[in-house]
């Protein structure tokens, strides 16, 4: 089996298009993969696009080989070591596609290609929010009734700030009194997690998470930009609330660095962004050594969340995975709905994935550039 072509689909969600990436065999099977970065999709495909010249004509099986083969040796695509969140997402696109088509030929899930389940269903959170903490409790309740153990919400900005590091500090007392009220409307078993956005001082996050312990987090996500690690364990050291990070790191070196100076208790690899399957699961198994769980970022369409969801039920060492709710046509892009129950979602039993395209429902909301934003 040869690889015959490679290409992009990009699908209009709010916020973000979600960029499905398919590999093409010489024996029409097609492998499915996700290589969404928000905002920067076009960007991405042109990625994809130059990345397969050296892919045509290779053998799909070989995905180990033929990740090194992008990152490292490659005369054309080669990252050269020098790893950014272009090009590892488009390379994450094609690996997951590239197991996808390796359980399709094998008649198998992937997650048995991974060393088979260690759990049947994945635990999710997702996110509540509003513009007062009456409506954020409100939000958060109703998530809660519709099953959900887990939920986020984000520290508050001062807008006005926004390009000033050092003003920002997410209003500790108004975010605190939002996280106050959730915690009272939910009750003292849902796991409660705050996004900062990687985008405070030492001190602010410090002064912030300090606000937020008596509302009991259960992780207090990218306190600090990732630019340097070293600001995560000066974080780490001083709060009671465990430290997770960060979506934005690519590669598992990165994680290494930050699991060796003890920065983070939980690591969040974008399945994305830190090199699909091939990659993520090396970070997880880097990270069960410092007795760490993983919890994927994921803010993406369904493939990526399912793609991240066999790798989490092969995986001993797993803390929730993030889930984005409130996309009532998501399911109108794959053939067959994704399974969320009691907080998880469901692995499909079918080969590969388990998913598989419903072109009429890509076509109905499909983006192409040159389309409005």
């Amino acid at each position: 089996m040869k690889i015959r072509d490679i290409d992009t689909l990009m699908i209009d969600s709010p916020g973000r298009k979600w960029t499905i990436v398919r590999v093409f065999t010489d024996e029409d099977i097609v492998g499915l993969g996700e290589a969404t970065y928000s905002n920067k999709e076009p960007v991405v495909a042109a990625a994809v696009e130059h990345m397969k010249q050296e892919l045509i004509g290779e053998d799909p099986s070989r995905i180990e080989y033929l990740w090194h083969k992008i990152y490292l040796n490659s005369s054309v695509s080669a990252i050269w070591r020098m790893a950014g969140p272009v090009w590892m997402s488009a390379m994450s696109g094609i690996d997951q596609a590239l197991w996808d088509i390796k359980g399709k030929v094998a008649n198998l899930p992937v997650v048995e290609l991974l060393g088979g389940k260690f759990r049947d269903r994945v635990e999710v959170y997702t996110h509540f929010g509003g513009a007062t903490p009456e409506a954020s409790a409100a939000m958060a309740r109703r998530l809660v009734g519709e099953g959900y153990t887990a939920l986020k919400g984000g520290a508050l900005s001062n807008s006005g700030n926004r390009f000033d590091q050092y003003l920002e500090d997410g209003r500790p007392q108004e975010t605190a009194a939002h996280f106050a009220a959730v915690r009272e409307a939910v009750g003292p078993d849902v796991k409660l997690l705050i996004d900062c956005h990687g985008r405070f001082t030492v001190a602010t996050c410090i002064r912030l998470a300090r606000a937020l312990e008596p509302s009991d987090l259960y992780v207090f996500e990218d306190p600090v930009p990732p630019e340097d690690l070293s600001a995560y364990p000066k974080v780490r050291r001083e709060i009671s609330i465990p430290v997770m990070g960060s979506e934005r790191l690519n590669t598992k070196s990165h994680f290494r660095q930050l699991l060796e100076i003890d920065g983070i208790d939980v690591a969040q690899p974008d399945l994305m962004y830190a090199g699909g399957i091939t990659e993520v699961r090396k970070i997880a198994t880097i990270a069960d050594t410092f007795h760490v769980p993983i919890s994927p970022h994921n803010t993406k369409g369904p493939v990526g969340i399912i793609a991240a969801a066999h790798l989490m039920a092969s995986i001993p060492n797993v803390a929730p995975m993030e889930f984005v709710t409130g996309i009532d046509w998501r399911d109108d892009i794959i053939t067959e709905p994704l399974k969320v129950e009691d907080s998880c979602i469901v692995l499909p039993a079918g080969p590969g994935f388990g998913i598989e395209l419903d072109m009429d429902g890509v076509e109905k909301h499909r983006w192409r550039p040159g389309d409005p934003r």
